[in-house]
């Protein structure tokens, strides 16, 4: 039984220093690389889902016999949701060039990289809540509801994607 113990005491005692030097690990932007480009190419499914939103809205927005009194309404949630999609495409642009930077060039980028991103999701969350108010002052029948919920969802993604890419620039050791 003692050598039983002391096996398990000598196990753990070993273990232990392993254990805090996997936790103190500094993470390289290599480590972050893969899955960066996987919210990028996440980023371009959302930015061709805003794409195609926008021309089925539109093209139901006209066919409602309300269309010409809600029209300013339509006309700011357009202009929102093509706000959002160029917010999307410039930060999957600069993400692109960033990820494509040497290293020693690419540490000098981070910060910026980070605020950028960071206010680019205010923005979105602004023109979100921007749209949010539209819907609730435009009738019932004006969009179909199908279009808004991918809408939301597309919204959601995207500032899901652009908080990942935060989380990861933010995990990486810088020197």
């Amino acid at each position: 039984m003692s050598k039983i113990l002391a096996i398990c005491i000598w196990v753990v005692a070993i273990s232990v220093p392993q254990i805090s030097c996997a936790e103190n690990r500094a993470i390289h932007f290599a480590d972050i690389r893969p899955r960066l480009e996987a919210i990028l190419a996440d980023l371009s499914h959302d930015l061709d889902q805003f794409e195609n939103l926008q021309n089925r809205m539109d093209d139901s927005a006209r066919a409602s016999e309300n269309y010409d009194e809600q029209k300013n309404i339509f006309l700011s949630s357009v202009l929102a949701i093509t706000t959002i999609a160029a917010i999307c495409e410039y930060e999957t642009d600069l993400m692109t060039l960033f990820i494509d930077l040497r290293e020693e060039n690419r540490q000098k980028f981070y910060e910026v990289r980070i605020e950028s991103l960071e206010t680019s999701v205010k923005q979105i969350n602004n023109m979100h809540k921007q749209i949010q108010i539209n819907y609730a002052l435009s009738p019932p029948d004006f969009f179909e509801t199908a279009l808004v919920n991918q809408e939301r969802r597309t919204i959601l993604s995207s500032l899901e994607l652009l908080n990942r890419s935060i989380e990861l620039l933010k995990s990486v050791t810088r020197q």
